[in-house]
C-alpha cells in the first residue's frame, strides 16, 4: 500500500494536469476523439501497447505482469454532458452547450493515473490488467459495444472494477454495495393521438390533454396498487407537450418518462400494466395511442465476493472506517452493468466533496477538488493488483 500511495504522489500532478485537459474539451457519446487522442498519447509516453477505435472511439490498453496469471479490467467512461459549464475556471469548458458535469474527466484522467503506477510496477504483478476507456456511458451506452468488439477477452476477463467520482459524499469516504447497485433503465415515448378544434367546443372533439392528464394519474397506480411496498420501482412521467394556443383543443398529446427497477421481469410487469390503463383509457374516449418503450442498461450487480474483496482493499487506502457500505442502492444507471452481467465485478463511489462544494452531479456549476484523484487512482490500483493475487497468502503489494 504504501508503494501505491508513493506512486500517486509522484504522479497526481500529471492526473491534475490530464484532468483539466479533459474537461476543457467535453465531447458526447460515440464523438471522444479528442478525448481518445489524449488517452493514446498518454499510453504512448508510457509505452504501454494499446487498441484504438474499438466501438468507435474507445481505447482498450494492456499492462502484462511478469508472470502469468488472471487478467482483470479496469474500466473508465469518456464522455459529457450536453450543458453549457456555468462556472469560471481556468481550465472551464471551450466547447458550448457540452460539459463534464459527471466527472468522466476524472474518471479518465485517474485511470490514466492507474496506467502510470501500474507500469512502475509490473514486475510485481502476476498476471494481465485491462484498462478500458469507454465511450457513451451517458447514452447510447457503449460498454455494450466494446464486449461485443470483445474487450472481455484476449486475454479472457475474469474480473471487473470501476469507480465513480461522488460529490455527494465527504472526501476521503468510498461508499460500498453488496447486490443490487443501480437499476435497470426503461424510457418510454407515448404519443396520443385525439381530434383537435375550438376550446369552445370540447363536445365535438376527442381532447388528448384530458386523456393524458388520465394516463399519468393512473400510472403512479401500477406503483402503489400493482407494485409491493417492499420493491424498489419508479415510474416517471417526465414530459407532457401538447398544443400553442389558448383556444385550440390539440390534436395530440406526446409524454415522456422513465421506469427504473432492479428486476426486468418487473419492468415487463410495470410495462404490460402500462398498456393495459392505455388500452383501457384509449377505449373510453375513443382515441388511438403509440406507445415506444427503450430497454436501456441492465441493474448493476456487484458480486459478493469481488465486494468482500474490495471492500478489504479500499480499506488500505482510506482506512477500513472510511470504506462505508451503502445503506440502500441507487436509482440512477451505470452501463458498466453489462461488464458486470459477464464477469465477477464490483462498482465503488469515491466521495470527494468539501464544504464549499454544493452542486451535485449534471448541474452546471459543478465543481470537485481533482486533487482527489490519487484517492480513485490507488483504489483501483489496490483491488486490482488484490485481485490478481487474492490466492496468495499474505498481500504482496504494498
Amino acid at each position: 500500500m504504501k508503494k501505491i500511495e508513493n506512486l500517486a504522489n509522484k504522479y497526481l500532478e500529471r492526473m491534475i494536469e490530464l484532468r483539466r485537459e479533459l474537461h476543457k474539451c467535453p465531447e458526447l457519446g460515440f464523438q471522444e476523439f479528442k478525448t481518445a487522442e489524449i488517452i493514446k498519447k498518454e499510453l504512448d509516453k508510457l509505452g504501454i501497447p494499446y487498441e484504438s477505435e474499438v466501438a468507435k472511439t474507445g481505447v482498450v490498453a494492456l499492462i502484462k505482469g511478469t508472470e502469468n496469471g488472471k487478467t482483470v479490467l479496469l474500466r473508465a467512461d469518456m464522455d459529457g454532458l450536453p450543458l453549457d459549464e456555468e462556472n469560471d475556471l481556468e481550465y472551464k469548458s471551450e466547447i458550448s452547450g457540452q460539459m463534464h458535469a459527471c466527472a468522466h474527466d476524472g474518471h479518465v484522467a485517474g485511470l490514466l493515473g492507474c496506467a502510470m503506477i501500474l507500469n512502475d510496477m509490473k514486475e510485481s504483478i502476476k498476471g494481465n490488467i485491462k484498462l478500458m476507456f469507454q465511450p457513451a456511458e451517458e447514452g447510447p451506452g457503449g460498454a455494450k459495444p466494446m464486449i461485443d468488439a470483445g474487450v472481455l477477452e484476449n486475454p479472457k476477463v475474469d474480473g471487473a472494477f470501476s469507480c465513480h467520482i461522488w460529490p455527494m459524499k465527504e472526501a476521503g469516504k468510498i461508499l460500498v454495495k453488496n447486490g443490487d447497485m443501480m437499476t435497470h433503465t426503461t424510457s418510454f415515448d407515448i404519443v396520443i393521438q385525439g381530434r383537435g378544434g375550438h376550446g369552445s367546443q370540447p363536445q365535438v372533439t376527442i381532447d388528448p390533454v384530458i386523456i393524458g392528464c388520465e394516463i399519468v394519474s393512473n400510472f403512479q397506480n401500477i406503483i402503489s396498487r400493482n407494485i409491493s411496498t417492499l420493491t424498489p420501482a419508479v415510474l416517471s412521467v417526465c414530459s407532457i407537450k401538447a398544443g400553442e394556443a389558448y383556444n385550440i383543443i390539440p390534436d395530440k398529446l406526446t409524454l415522456k418518462g422513465t421506469i427504473r427497477t432492479f428486476d426486468e421481469k418487473l419492468t415487463d410487469k410495470i410495462v404490460e400494466r402500462m398498456e393495459d390503463i392505455l388500452s383501457g383509457i384509449s377505449k373510453a374516449y375513443g382515441n388511438s395511442y403509440d406507445l415506444k418503450v427503450y430497454r436501456m442498461y441492465p441493474a448493476l450487480k456487484n458480486n459478493s465476493k469481488m465486494y468482500k474483496l474490495s471492500k478489504k482493499s479500499l480499506g488500505k487506502i482510506v482506512g477500513e472506517k472510511n470504506v462505508l457500505d451503502m445503506s440502500e442502492p441507487l436509482m440512477g444507471s451505470e452501463d458498466f452493468s453489462y461488464i458486470s452481467k459477464e464477469v465477477p465485478s464490483n462498482y465503488f463511489l469515491v466521495g470527494v466533496k468539501e464544504e464549499e462544494d454544493k452542486f451535485l452531479l449534471h448541474h452546471p456549476k459543478l465543481v470537485w477538488n481533482d486533487k482527489y484523484l490519487k484517492i480513485s487512482s490507488s483504489a483501483l490500483v489496490q483491488v486490482a493488483l488484490d485481485f490478481l493475487h487474492e490466492d496468495e497468502k499474505e498481500d504482496v503489494i504494498r
